[in-house]
């Protein structure tokens, strides 16, 4: 065969890129666990442990457990399939494992709860008839209250596709070959379905978003050695992964740990005197509309839904009201003006104290409109006093 005619390999693939995805993609759980931050697929849970290589616990499911403690204290369990490339065909011998892996520890309740576990398909970036398709019938499961209802939404024309039919009709076929050619009831599928996840990290390249987000996360606890720390949690990994071990905080070294550890805050301690600050209320006297203010101490208050009420504090002014409250209102947008408008209504707010302050700003002509105004309002007649007394 002549050199023009050899194909040419995928480098990733036969440099090991498999083992590459798979250690960073633990390593990625594992800096979770260290900054407290939480796996998906499950609810915001803290992570305790991740076992590699299920397969020497009991587990199917070989490459991940990853274990989580809900708020009640029971323990969680995300089982990980991590697969760099995939393709979920009737043709694809991996797809096929992964389901067989999944089912057997679906089948075993010595290893997997239902309703409490999940499985999950760790990819690289995924195809998008996988996003369109497969992860939207997934999701399906898990928003459907019942088979029917699942499998009624997969077969509805307007609805549905037949991509989408396709891709569920790999997974009965696969989960059939799983179960020993056994057919399997819809309820038991839809059940399977609703626990199986699929995820896509690309961290297959250093230009990776996951790469960059979780150097982001680790820099909250050390800036200026974010890649380094990455390097050294990638490290711890690629050794424990080869022995099949367990990583918890306590098992990881000790400088890991602190880099990680919970930040001492120092307050100030609460006897410690503390100085009194003198309380300074605002100076009014010479505010550029402190006449206007002045006015409205005379007026006490007044609501500016009533037309009457309006023309007698226009009167007081000594202009149009609707010109004399645009200063008022420009007042009520300072802190600590002594101004109160609620509904309309407006009332003065330690009045005596106000007009102390701002007595100079008023003048004889002032006081003779408001004992004219006073004599009109109060020698008004109230109406009420001519009804019956019943």
């Amino acid at each position: 065969m002549s050199s023009e005619s050899k194909q040419i390999s995928n480098p990733f693939s036969t440099g090991g890129g498999g083992i590459y995805f798979e250690t960073r993609v633990q390593s990625l759980f594992v800096a979770l666990m260290l900054t407290g931050g939480f796996a998906p697929c499950l609810p915001c849970c803290p992570i305790t442990r991740i076992k590699l290589q299920g397969r020497f616990a009991g587990f199917n499911t070989d490459d991940m457990i990853v274990y989580m403690s809900d708020t009640s204290g029971k323990e969680r369990k995300l089982l990980g399939q991590i697969k760099h490339t995939i393709s979920i065909t009737e043709s694809e011998e991996v797809f096929r494992e992964v389901i067989q892996a999944a089912w057997n520890d679906y089948s075993n309740p010595d290893i997997f709860t239902k309703n409490e576990d999940v499985f999950a398909l760790i990819t690289g970036p995924l195809s998008v008839t996988d996003i369109n398709d497969t992860r939207t019938i997934l999701e399906w499961a898990r928003a459907s209250g019942n088979a029917d209802e699942f499998f009624t939404k997969v077969k509805l024309a307007r609805f549905s596709s037949k991509q989408k039919k396709k891709k569920l009709d790999v997974f009965k076929l696969n989960l059939k070959k799983a179960n020993k050619e056994k057919d399997i009831p819809n309820e038991i599928i839809f059940d399977f379905l609703k626990h199986f996840n699929l995820i896509g990290y690309d961290l297959d390249i250093k230009s990776g978003v996951t790469l960059s987000l979780l150097h982001s996360i680790i820099g909250q606890y050390s800036q200026d050695n974010a890649e380094s720390i990455w390097t050294r949690i990638v490290d711890e990994v690629q050794s424990a992964n080869k022995n099949a071990g367990t990583i918890t905080m306590d098992m990881l070294p000790v400088e890991l740990q602190n880099i990680f550890g919970k930040k001492e805050i120092n307050t100030i301690p609460s006897d410690l005197p503390k100085p009194e600050i003198e309380s300074i209320s605002p100076d009014w006297t010479h505010h550029k509309y402190a006449v206007p203010l002045s006015i409205s101490v005379i007026a006490g208050a007044w609501n500016e839904q009533n037309q009457m009420d309006c023309e007698i504090v226009g009167k007081l002014a000594g202009e149009n009201y609707e010109s004399w409250i645009v200063k008022l209102r420009e007042i009520l947008h300072e802190s600590e003006n002594p101004l109160d408008f609620r509904n309309g209504r407006w009332n003065i707010k330690n009045r005596i104290n106000l007009w102390d302050m701002l007595g100079s700003r008023i003048f004889g002509n002032n006081l003779d409109t408001f004992k004219e105004c006073a004599i009109k309002v109060l020698a008004e007649y109230d109406p009420q006093f001519d009804l019956k007394p019943e």
